[in-house]
């Protein structure tokens, strides 16, 4: 048996009233799975406000459970990494808080009655960030990583970047076991390399899988002079501008890059998924094409991400203009451009964002306009969240990442799904600032056609050209280094 201490309790009596709240928890969800032949979504259709044994009504011994479950949820116990092994094995897993103690089924439905009530607007709102916690992402590991053994290593990396390690290198070395695309001998722990030389076997690795392309760009973050939030205790200048720091965990997430069927959500690279990507010490060299540069820039949306209003502040002033790239409406371009045209719930393409249901009333709402309305926040938080709009020379609309600056340069680089931002540094070095994704984003056809007088090689293919990507001493920005 393993077992999890969760500390001393701050509130003893919230604390034994959290347990008897989670195993009422456990009996509507074992009784209506019995019932519904283990239909989840018939049970979900009749767990309600109703039942006082089980929903957070202000004044009673529910609500105080309630309060006790938050409390222990928010215990560092479960921001540290190993617990993902500790408690996601086969061993039955106790949970103890003071004298009170719960097994990993309990918290189990404790995490799904906290995703549920969270759609409802009634529900006070300190609960509703149950259902987004270190928590909730542990149970969803169990559940997708364990239980379904199909998770990537840079799937894995990016689920436990939030949590903490005061060894840097377990950051890579604790999902190995998990990883469903690595072979033993893939990355063999080695607690004496330079933490510089652990992250970038990670790049390394990824590049040598074919599926992957460029994928692994999408996890590195830079961080911002002009953030309000993105602060980091960690030496900036170590690192070669593409390598992840993966200690750093306050930024954007990367987009997604597969849709339900497995294969690539974006393919901007048009038929040049081979990425010829090459490591020559703190260099890496890719071939890729100009096809534009930042102009101007918003803010970046970071210091509410419980509220829509900074985004909405990035819409273009004329909404019924014409967006010359696609022949929609400048408000129809920007509503798919602060999704990245993209369900990330469902990995489906072809969304934009419903602002007049984000702002409606909640009193004035039905029980699916809620549900909707909740789902399509966690969808634009997560592609507009730390992130900013920028519009390009050519006038083109795109999400990009906090680090960019006007005038830097987009590129489409062999094996990449997006456009790529990097910085000249001079002496035909770049350094990488991050990705970007236009609405419509530029398609294989549409930079066939506007470069087409200017390529050569035949079948007018793309005109590629070796650029490194890197730099000693990180990405610089003016005097500063912020890379």
């Amino acid at each position: 048996m393993v077992f999890g201490w969760l500390g001393v309790p701050f509130d003893e009596e919230e604390t034994s009233m959290a347990v008897r709240v989670m195993r009422e928890f456990h009996i509507v969800l074992r009784d209506g799975l019995a019932k519904h032949d283990g239909d989840m979504g018939a049970v979900a259709a009749q767990i309600s406000p109703s039942n006082k044994d089980i929903y957070p009504e202000p004044g009673t011994d529910c609500y105080k459970g309630w309060l006790g479950i938050r409390e222990m949820f928010h215990q560092t116990y479960w921001k540290r990494i190993w617990i993902y092994q500790e408690v996601t094995g086969t061993a039955p897993t106790r949970f103890c808080c003071g004298n009170t103690y719960f097994d990993m089924v309990f918290l189990q439905h404790s995490v799904y009655m906290a995703e549920h009530f969270a759609e409802f607007t009634t529900v006070d709102f300190p609960f509703r960030d149950l259902a987004r916690g270190h928590v909730f992402e542990l149970v969803a590991f169990r559940d997708t990583v364990v239980v379904n053994y199909g998770d990537t290593l840079l799937e894995l990396l990016n689920i436990l970047r939030r949590t903490q390690s005061s060894e840097p290198r377990d950051k890579l070395y604790a999902p190995l076991v998990f990883a469903s695309d690595l072979l033993p001998s893939s990355i063999v722990p080695d607690y004496s390399k330079p933490l510089e030389e652990v992250y970038t076997d990670v790049v390394r690795f990824s590049l040598s899988k074919p599926d992957h392309g460029l994928e692994v760009l999408g996890h590195v973050t830079h961080i911002s002079e002009d953030s309000k939030r993105m602060i980091t205790h960690y030496d900036k200048t170590s690192f070669p501008s593409w390598v992840p720091d993966f200690r750093q965990y306050v930024g954007p997430n990367p987009f997604c890059t597969k849709v339900t069927d497995g294969t690539w959500a974006y393919h901007t690279c048009g038929p040049y998924k081979q990425h010829h990507a090459k490591i020559e010490g703190r260099r890496l060299i890719l071939k890729g094409f100009m096809v534009d540069r930042i102009a101007t820039l918003s803010s970046i949306w970071e210091t509410n991400v419980f509220s829509t209003v900074e985004v909405q502040s990035w819409a273009p002033y004329t909404l019924d203009a014409i967006y010359a790239p696609t022949g929609q409406t400048m408000d129809e371009a920007f509503r798919i451009t602060v999704l990245a045209d993209m369900n990330v719930l469902t990995k489906s393409r072809g969304h934009m964002a419903d602002f007049e249901l984000i702002n409606a009333r909640e009193d004035e709402m039905t029980a699916d306009q809620s549900v909707r309305r909740n789902r399509m926040n966690i969808a634009l938080k997560t592609n507009s969240g730390v992130r900013r709009i920028g519009w390009t020379k050519a006038g083109r609309i795109g999400l990009v990442s906090p680090a960019a600056q006007v005038g830097d340069l987009l590129y489409i680089l062999c094996g990449g799904q997006m456009i790529y931002i990097l910085r000249e540094q001079g002496g035909g070095v770049f350094g990488y600032v991050g990705g970007l994704l236009y609405t419509r984003y530029y398609g294989w056809r549409d930079v066939r056609e506007r470069h087409r007088g200017g390529w050569t090689g035949r079948d007018n293919h793309l005109r590629v050209m070796k650029q490194y990507i890197s730099l000693l001493c990180g990405l610089a920005s003016g005097n500063n280094v912020i890379g």
